[in-house]
């Protein structure tokens, strides 16, 4: 086997898109989330925060975890223009939101979906 094969940071750094569902009809829509894997460091970190924040009893839960992973999004409009993406928008999405914060959180459990292969 190939080391380089076996190397996944760069990939789970480069993120992956979610097709999102929707929560009325339970059908594909045209809103995708870019996040970043397990494997990055940047969701390595988030978890090291969400984790410091449990013991602390501090603010800081699953959805700020959310929040430092998602890099973007596209196909999200509030009616008449672009919602354009940043971390607070993310934040107010994935508070909203619950079940578009879980569709996220199942897909960026499964390694296979930053992984070409």
């Amino acid at each position: 086997m190939d080391l380089k094969q076996l190397y996944t940071v760069e990939a789970h750094e480069s993120g992956s898109e979610v097709q999102i569902i929707s929560p009325v009809t339970g059908k594909k829509t045209d809103f995708f989330i870019t996040v970043m894997g397990p494997d990055s460091k940047q969701y390595r970190a988030a978890v090291r925060a969400f984790h410091t924040a449990l013991i602390e009893k501090a603010d800081g839960g699953e959805v700020d975890m959310l929040v430092a992973i998602t890099k973007g999004w596209r196909g999200l409009s509030d009616g008449k223009k672009q919602v354009a993406f940043s971390a607070d928008s993310a934040k107010e999405l994935y508070e909203n939101s619950p079940f578009v914060a879980e569709q996220v959180d199942r897909f960026i459990v499964d390694r296979k979906n930053f992984t070409p292969g």
